[in-house]
Formats: C-alpha cells, sequence, structure tokens
C-alpha cells in the first residue's frame, strides 16, 4: 500500500504545486475540476450507503456555485460584496427544490434535496475558497503575493502533518483517537503531525515568510490549522463511516479518492482566507 501511495504523490505533487505557483485562471481551472471530481465522488458513496442524492442535479448546483466564487457582485462596492455567490446559492436551491416537486416519487426528496445542499455547502463551498485564497493580494509589494505564500504555507503544513502522523502512528501508534469513525488514527500520530506542522510552518516563515506572518503569529495559526485539518479529517471519516465505504474512490492509489486526499482544507480553507483579509494583510 505504502508503493502506490508515494508513486501517486511524486506524481501528483508537482503538478499540484505547477498549477499553484500559476495562480489565476489555470489554479482555478484545476480547481473547479478538482471540485466536481470531490462532489462527484461524495454523490456516489452517499448513493451506495443508501443515502439517496440528485445525481448530476446536485452536481451541475455545485459547479453553478464554485464559478460563482470568482465573479464579482452586480454592484462592486455595496456594503455586501458577496452578491454572486449569494444568488447562486438561493438559485441553486430553487431549481433543486423545483426538480423535486417535479419528481413522481416524493417519499425521498427531502433526503435528496439535503444530500445534494449538505454536498455543495460541505465540499464546494470551502475548496471554493483555497481557489481564492491563492490570487489575495497586499497593500504593498512586500505583501504583493500575499495569497500566493498563504496557500503554499496550508499546502505544506497539511503534507507535512498529513505524512507526519501517518508515519508516527505506523511506528508508535497505540492509543485510538477516534475508533468508532477512523480505527487506525492514534493520538500519537496525531501529536506527531500537529507537531512536525508547526515545525514545518516556522521554518517556512524563517526562510520565506517574514514579511508575511510574525514568529508566533505563524506558529499560533499554525497550531489551529493543524488542529482544525484533523477535525477535518476526521468529519470526511464520519461521512464515509455512515455511508459504509473506505475510501471516497479509487482515483488516486494509495490515497483513495480525490476527497480523501483533500480532506484536511475542508475547514482550513475558509479559516485561512478569512483569517488574512480580517487581519488586513491583503484583500
Amino acid at each position: 500500500m505504502l508503493l502506490p501511495r508515494v508513486l501517486t504523490a511524486l506524481v501528483m505533487a508537482p503538478v499540484f504545486l505547477w498549477v499553484l505557483y500559476l495562480g489565476s485562471l489555470p489554479f482555478f481551472v484545476f480547481m473547479f475540476l478538482l471540485i466536481l471530481l470531490a462532489l462527484w465522488e461524495f454523490h456516489q458513496i452517499a448513493d451506495e450507503g443508501g443515502y439517496a442524492t440528485q445525481g448530476w442535479w446536485g452536481i451541475a448546483a455545485g459547479a453553478a456555485v464554485a464559478l460563482s466564487l470568482v465573479i464579482p457582485g452586480v454592484r462592486p462596492g455595496v456594503a455586501f460584496a458577496a452578491q454572486a455567490p449569494a444568488f447562486t446559492v438561493m438559485t441553486a436551491m430553487l431549481v433543486l427544490v423545483v426538480r423535486e416537486m417535479a419528481r413522481k416519487e416524493k417519499g425521498l426528496a427531502i433526503l435528496r434535496l439535503a444530500m445534494s445542499l449538505t454536498g455543495i455547502l460541505l465540499i464546494v463551498w470551502p475548496l471554493g475558497y483555497f481557489a481564492l485564497l491563492r490570487d489575495l493580494r497586499g497593500s504593498n509589494a512586500a505583501l504583493m503575493n500575499g495569497g500566493a505564500w498563504a496557500a503554499l504555507f496550508l499546502v505544506v503544513l497539511i503534507w507535512t502533518q498529513d505524512s507526519a502522523a501517518y508515519g508516527v502512528g505506523l511506528a508508535l501508534g497505540k492509543h485510538r483517537m477516534a475508533p468508532a469513525i477512523s480505527p487506525k488514527k492514534s493520538w500519537e500520530g496525531a501529536a506527531g503531525g500537529w507537531a512536525a506542522g508547526i515545525l514545518i510552518s516556522l521554518a517556512l516563515r524563517e526562510l520565506f515568510m517574514k514579511d508575511l506572518f510574525g514568529r508566533w503569529e505563524i506558529v499560533v495559526l499554525a497550531a489551529v490549522l493543524g488542529g482544525l485539518a484533523q477535525v477535518s479529517d476526521l468529519m470526511e471519516s464520519l461521512l464515509k463511516r455512515c455511508f459504509g465505504v473506505k475510501d471516497s474512490s479509487a482515483l488516486l492509489p494509495g490515497h483513495g479518492g480525490v476527497l480523501d486526499r483533500f480532506d484536511s482544507f475542508l475547514l482550513t480553507s475558509p479559516f485561512l482566507y478569512f483569517y488574512m483579509i480580517s487581519v488586513g494583510k491583503v484583500g
């Protein structure tokens, strides 16, 4: 199992880092396709587990919401700037409700609607914020590429934490962290991954991001994001436990599916995005 995992990472990691470096349209297109694959996996495993969804209707609604995140409001500059996403979510919900009203079979209408909306709110919305994070710009030359560095910081933190948790868990893991949700995860592995994530984040700051983050700031931020990443990972494991599947798909040998590989970004991406704009570093 380890060899396919390593080989897949060796192929996919450079591709992901390359489009992250390019940013703008190439990165958004990549993230858009990734979001659609993750949403498709969600619908597949939900149906497999006996949780009815709206299938391609739900996926199409999710695609529209993902696209809306990069469309400016119809009246830029007004108090509420996120007009396009808000309008698209409202419209998507209306379309999905009308779709259920048009069906002859009404017994599972609320379940299908709830599952489709869950896919949008749990997958499309948070991963969309990772695409937005990449292209945030600072107000001065030192912070001009602040969003790109913040996105790289999050990627390095999560990859380091995942890898360290996997290794430490295999070597030292004895106490199960959440046996009812994810039997293989241990407290030892979680602690090892969390500590490694903080250390690599501090090193990244000292080498490349002194203008973007303070020393204690990066430590606290890495600690919070590391904790959120582990909760996010367990959240996806809970979904799979409910649906009765081991992996979200077999698209990535050794890693499972796209949703398995990017589950740690579900809670961390929105948090880091809103942190960066809230403290005024970028906007």
